[in-house]
Formats: C-alpha cells, sequence, structure tokens
C-alpha cells in the first residue's frame, strides 16, 4: 500500500474510532431484532453485549493501524463471553451470526464515513473491510470453541451427576464435588419419575433418528417446565429410553402434588408419553430403589395402555398382585362387566354403588350420602350387585375382588 493510501486508512480508521459506540449499539440492536434469544436478555446482559462489541471495534482498529494480529487479551474475553452465552439461553447459531451482524455493522459505518470521491480512501476501505473478516473470523471461532466447550462440560457433568445418583451413590464424594461444579443444590428426599415417549428406541448404545432426539428434546423441556419443586433442583435426563426426573421432595404429601404435575405433562405431550412414578424416598441412598420402581411402573403403563396420567407406586403392587395369574385380569374384568351390562339394560346404579361403597371404607351411611340416597337403597343395591355379578360386597373375600376389579377398571380406562 502507498503512502497516500497508508494516511488514507488512518484517516478513515480514526473516524470509525470515534463512532465505535455507535458501531456496537447498533449491532446489539440487531441483535435484539433478529436473534431469538436477546429479546429476553434484562439491561445489565445488554449492557454486557454492548461492551464487547465496542471493546472489539477498538481493538480490531487499534490492531488494523498497527497491522497486529488478535490480542490474547482481547481472545481471553471473547471464551469469557462464549461461556456465558450459553447460561443466557443463546443458541449456537445465534451466537454464530452475532459475528455476521458485527461485521456487517462496521461495513455499513465503514461506507458512511468514507470519502467514495477519494481513491486511496475507497482502497483503505477495501483493506479494513477485508481484514475485518480475518478477524471475525479469529474471534468468532474463540467464542464458538469456549461455547461447546462450556456445553459438553456442563452436559457430561450433568449426566455423571444423574448417573451416581441413580445408582445410589447420592452420598458419595465424586456426587458432592460435580452438584458443587454445577452449582447445583441437590435435595435429600426424592420421588424419581420415568416419561416414555411412544415408539422410540430404548438402545443408549446407538444414537437416536433426528426425530426421536427432537421428540425427547420435547419431553425434557416439557418436564422441566412442567415438574416445579420448591427448594431444590429438579435433575432430568435420558437413560436407556426414558426420560428420568429426580423430584427433591420434603416430605410424603409431596407425592400428590408429583401426581398432578405428571398429568399436566401428560396434558402438554397430548398423551404421547407414558409415566411412571415411584414413592417418597428418605435419603439419596434411596433412589435407585426408586428408579427401580418408577421404571417398573411405566413397564405396567405402557404393557394396559395407561395414559394422560401417571401410574404410582399403589398401582405397581395392585398391579403386580393381578399379574400373579395369566388369567387374573380376565377374571376381575368378568366380574364387573354383568353390573355394566345391567347398568345399560336397567337405567340402574349398580357400579357408581359399588365404587362409592369401596371408596367410603365398606360404610353405608357414607356411601349413602355420597349417592344422596338413603341407606336402605345401598343395601338393596349391594344385594343385587351379589345376585349379578356373584360376589357379594358384604362379605370381605369377594369385596376383595370386587375391589380389585375397580382398581384394574380404572386402570385401564381413559382418563377424563
Amino acid at each position: 500500500m502507498s503512502k497516500s493510501r497508508e494516511q488514507a486508512l488512518v484517516v478513515v480508521v480514526q473516524r470509525l474510532c470515534t463512532r465505535s459506540d455507535e458501531i456496537a449499539s447498533r449491532a446489539v440492536d440487531r441483535y435484539r431484532e433478529w436473534l431469538v434469544g436477546f429479546q429476553q436478555l434484562d439491561e445489565a446482559e445488554l449492557d454486557e453485549a454492548r461492551g464487547f462489541a465496542q471493546a472489539n471495534v477498538e481493538a480490531f482498529l487499534s490492531g488494523v493501524t498497527r497491522n497486529e494480529p488478535v490480542s490474547e487479551a482481547l481472545l481471553a474475553s471473547a471464551r469469557a463471553v462464549g461461556a456465558r452465552r450459553v447460561h443466557m439461553g443463546i443458541s449456537f447459531e445465534a451466537l454464530l451470526r452475532t459475528a455476521l451482524l458485527w461485521g456487517e455493522t462496521l461495513w455499513e459505518m465503514l461506507l458512511e464515513v468514507v470519502e467514495i470521491d477519494d481513491p486511496d480512501e475507497v482502497e483503505a476501505a477495501l483493506e479494513i473491510g477485508q481484514r475485518a473478516w480475518r478477524y471475525i473470523d479469529a474471534v468468532a471461532n474463540t467464542i464458538a470453541h469456549a461455547y461447546l466447550d462450556e456445553v459438553n462440560h456442563r452436559g457430561l457433568l450433568s449426566r455423571d451427576l444423574l448417573d451416581g445418583l441413580l445408582a445410589g451413590r447420592g452420598d458419595s464424594e465424586n456426587v458432592r464435588r460435580i452438584a458443587r461444579s454445577l452449582h447445583r443444590r441437590i435435595g435429600e428426599d426424592f420421588i424419581v419419575i420415568v416419561a416414555r415417549p411412544k415408539d422410540t428406541p430404548r438402545d443408549d448404545s446407538r444414537k437416536p433418528p433426528y426425530q426421536d432426539a427432537l421428540t425427547f428434546d420435547r419431553v425434557v423441556t416439557t418436564a422441566r417446565d412442567v415438574l416445579q419443586p420448591g427448594h431444590a433442583a429438579l435433575l432430568v435426563g435420558v437413560r436407556q429410553g426414558d426420560v428420568v426426573a429426580l423430584y427433591p421432595a420434603a416430605t410424603p404429601l409431596t407425592i400428590e402434588t408429583v401426581r398432578a404435575e405428571c398429568s399436566e405433562l401428560s396434558r402438554r405431550l397430548d398423551g404421547a408419553v407414558a409415566v411412571g412414578m415411584s414413592g417418597w424416598h428418605l435419603g439419596r441412598r434411596a433412589i435407585a430403589t426408586a428408579y427401580a420402581e418408577a421404571r417398573e411402573a411405566v413397564d405396567i403403563a405402557v404393557g394396559m395402555g395407561i395414559q394422560g396420567r401417571a401410574v404410582t407406586l399403589d398401582d405397581v403392587l395392585v398391579d403386580h398382585m393381578v399379574r400373579s395369574s395369566p388369567h387374573a385380569q380376565r377374571i376381575l374384568r368378568d366380574t364387573l362387566q354383568p353390573l355394566i351390562d345391567y347398568d345399560r339394560d336397567h337405567r340402574a346404579e349398580l357400579l357408581p354403588t359399588l365404587r362409592a361403597y369401596v371408596d367410603s371404607g365398606a360404610n353405608l351411611t357414607r356411601s349413602a350420602a355420597v349417592l344422596t340416597v338413603h341407606a336402605n337403597t345401598v343395601v338393596y343395591r349391594l344385594r343385587r350387585i351379589a345376585t349379578v355379578s356373584g360376589r357379594d360386597p358384604t362379605l370381605m373375600h369377594d369385596l376383595q375382588i370386587l375391589f380389585l376389579a375397580l382398581k384394574v377398571q380404572e386402570l385401564t380406562s381413559s382418563p377424563g
């Protein structure tokens, strides 16, 4: 470059330097307008983005006049920014586009300050443009690698943390160390939830197809949104074709809250998952047992076609009893079918009466109150149930069979 053109380059760079803050502000305004994720940033985060954009402008322009490479100090800042963007919810695609938008904004400002009629300044502008894209390439690569390193590091650690807890090693020093590294506050007592998407592979040894990956991502995202423990972090991951959630639960009473949230999870996923959940378990070492229970529960939910709600520990125990004989479910269904047919043909209320009687603990007075009839009416209907089904609900043995039959009907019927 001739001396006159070198002088022109210095002049153009000086003009740009006086407008570095404007370049940075324009660039960040474009981030907010065009890039998903930037709209949710607060003012402090946007100020940080503007500060980094302006630091890049000043570092680049300083390097242009001296023909120097990107400084290590600026690259260190770029690495820090890349890692922070992970935690700000900025996608990798949006991160890469920030570099392009920054470059485009710098180029537009360059065209505004250059004297188009001056050949030396035009030549200087072209030289600045070429060097800008080399600068962008170096800085963008540094940011991208830092972003991916942060994602991979946290992803692997999160997997290790979940694996350790599911294996019953929640009290080990290694699990505590990983939790500290991830800044996670882990609960002491848990309920484990297992959600199994329909028609997805259950083999961790192979990478699922793209559509399956999208399915798992949707289930994980929805689980994090719906399952909301109050006092410690929810842990969610994918294991053997299932989405597994560790729900911190301070007391056994939390199970009703979790049951309701699992129903909401299924609703939001349009019934596309079967959901099993364990009972409440005391201590981190019991997580392995809870996980086994939840997996057994979801197996039952899948096998029986249960949708719209979670199968709980109680449901699992009843199902184990029912499945002790290959003919048990048939017998129980056959027990209720005559009552269903009788109610349909005679416009009777035998099945609702039986359910009220069971739910009230075989108490005639409470059953009558629920049904809003006289207690003698309940007695008459119970006799009719005995005649129609062959099972007398006033006898303990027959009442147990009728109770299990109602439970199987509840498990296999559609919700709502």
